[in-house]
Parts: C-alpha cells; sequence; structure tokens
C-alpha cells in the first residue's frame, strides 16, 4: 500500500512532528509505502496532482485544519482514492465532527490502518466554492476575518477575537428559499453545516457528512458567554442548548440579507456578501473513518 500525506506545516499553533514520528514508525512495522509533501499557499492543487499523477498513491491523507482538508478535498473529488484526514489544526472542526482522535499519533493510526468508508458529501457556494465542514455568515465569520488577520494561533485567539466580534455585530434578516419552503427569520448569524459539531465537539444539528442534505443553523439571539462556546474556544462548560435549535435540512437553498455581511468557510475569510447560493455535492469523495 502506498500512502500520500499532504500536511500543512503552519497549522494551528502545534507541531505535526509527533504525526511525522509516528508515520514512519508505522512505515517499519506494517506493510505500507509513505511520501510527504507540504503545502506553501502557491499553486497547491497543481501540487497535488502532480504528486498523485507520480506516486499513484492507494489511500491520501490530509493534515491541517479545515482549510486544508478541503483544499485536499476539493482537488481530489473526481477521484477514487480514498481519503482521510489528521487533526493539525487550531479547532479542527471536521475531523472532531468525524470522531477522528484529537491525538495526532493515534490520528496517523486510524488513517493508515482504517478500512472503513463512508461516502462524503460536500457543500458547494454560489456554485463555485467547495466546504468540507461548514461556512456561516454573521459573528463567527467577522472572527474568522480578525483572525486571519492577526499573528494570533489558538483556541485562545480564536476567543480573543471573538470577543470583539460580537461586541460589533447587529441583528440582520434572511430570506431563505429551499424547494420545500420559504422562510424569513433574524438572526446574528446562519451556519451552512456539512457536518454537525464544531471543533470543541458543541453539537449545531443532527446532520452527518453523508447524509446527501446540509443543515442551516440560525442564531437568533446571542449571549456573549454562549458566543465565545460558539466561536470554537475550548470553554464549553455552560453553553445555551437552544443557540442552535433553529435548524432547517435541505439539498440546495438561496440566501437573500438583509445588508452585506461577512462571509467564510472552513476558516477562511471570503469577504463580504448579501445572497448566497449553497448546494450539496453529494457522495463526492471517499472517507476514512475510525
Amino acid at each position: 500500500m502506498k500512502i500520500l500525506f499532504i500536511l500543512n506545516p503552519i497549522s494551528g499553533n502545534k507541531s505535526s512532528n509527533d504525526a511525522i514520528l509516528r508515520i514512519h514508525e508505522l512505515a517499519i512495522t506494517m506493510p505500507y509505502d509513505f511520501k510527504i509533501c507540504y503545502t506553501t499557499g502557491e499553486d497547491d492543487e497543481r501540487m497535488i496532482l502532480d504528486q498523485i499523477d507520480w506516486y499513484k498513491p492507494d489511500r491520501i491523507v490530509a493534515g491541517g485544519g479545515d482549510g486544508t482538508l478541503q483544499l485536499v478535498a476539493r482537488t481530489i473529488r473526481e477521484l477514487d482514492t480514498p481519503f482521510a484526514v489528521l487533526p493539525l489544526g487550531s479547532a479542527n472542526g471536521f475531523a472532531t465532527a468525524i470522531g477522528m482522535p484529537k491525538d495526532p499519533a493515534e490520528a496517523v493510526n486510524v488513517a493508515v490502518r482504517s478500512a472503513r468508508t463512508v461516502p462524503l458529501d460536500l457543500l458547494i457556494f454560489n456554485n463555485k466554492h467547495v466546504c468540507i465542514h461548514l461556512g456561516d455568515i454573521g459573528i463567527n465569520a467577522r472572527m474568522v476575518k480578525d483572525y486571519s488577520e492577526s499573528d494570533d494561533r489558538g483556541m485562545i485567539a480564536y476567543a480573543k477575537h471573538l470577543m470583539s466580534s460580537v461586541k460589533d455585530s447587529e441583528l440582520v434578516s434572511y430570506t431563505i428559499v429551499t424547494p420545500e419552503a420559504t422562510y424569513h427569520k433574524e438572526g446574528y448569524m446562519l451556519a451552512f453545516a456539512n457536518a454537525n459539531k464544531y471543533g470543541t465537539g458543541i453539537r449545531i444539528s443532527d446532520g452527518s457528512v453523508h447524509d446527501g442534505r446540509f443543515e442551516i443553523c440560525n442564531v437568533p439571539r446571542i449571549a456573549v458567554d454562549a458566543a465565545v462556546k460558539a466561536g470554537l474556544t475550548a470553554l464549553n462548560v455552560f453553553v445555551d442548548k437552544d443557540m442552535f435549535s433553529d435548524v432547517i435540512s435541505c439539498e440546495h437553498a438561496e440566501v437573500t440579507i438583509s445588508e452585506k455581511v461577512h462571509f467564510q468557510i472552513d476558516g477562511e475569510y471570503m469577504g463580504m456578501t448579501d445572497r448566497l447560493t449553497v448546494g450539496i455535492l453529494p457522495s463526492s469523495i471517499c472517507l476514512l473513518m475510525p
């Protein structure tokens, strides 16, 4: 078996050394060959495709945060090669949602040894932007913008920027049109979730990454302490249980917003928008599961 590992060397605030060490250790005792390549932020999709064409791996493993996992997923979604993930980012929302071990070395064990697969769905925004975990507008997206523009990393940095985002955010109105109904709502944040959890394990819906649907989760009211927990900090002892109770499950949605708001996908800030089209790309990738 040949495994191609694609790692982001600057994801999160932790080193990937433990994962790399475990990759080498397992290769001594298990009959597999491996190659490690690193993203650079420049023409990574072409690099990944070139490596796949040359190496012809039997499985592909992406290591980093949600943005890195999404990069690899969207690049290989036309292929049949099984795909696994390593949680090497700050929040690791997608890896958490599918139950990957938080410890990088344990996650390598799963990525190398697992034989259980599910057909992974992906989201697509405005017919061009692919999403593996979730996208949202409002408070969390504003926090992602501030976080990306700073030199801070890690969960404490998320909390610091989220507090500022909460204070600066205003209530906005949305019109959501799905094949089943039209909804008129108000809120401070609207999340579009392929998976059912944030990186801290906070549950936002009953959906899954392989049900052919996605969930739209409205946050109609916000308290500072609950907002901090929604924004992926580790301080999730007291969570507003009703925070994500306003949920729509669908396969397609057209969203019109009363004013331009901040928008992010998988931890990448996408700018301001007042209109979104959201769809599902069902069974896009063969995902290796714990």
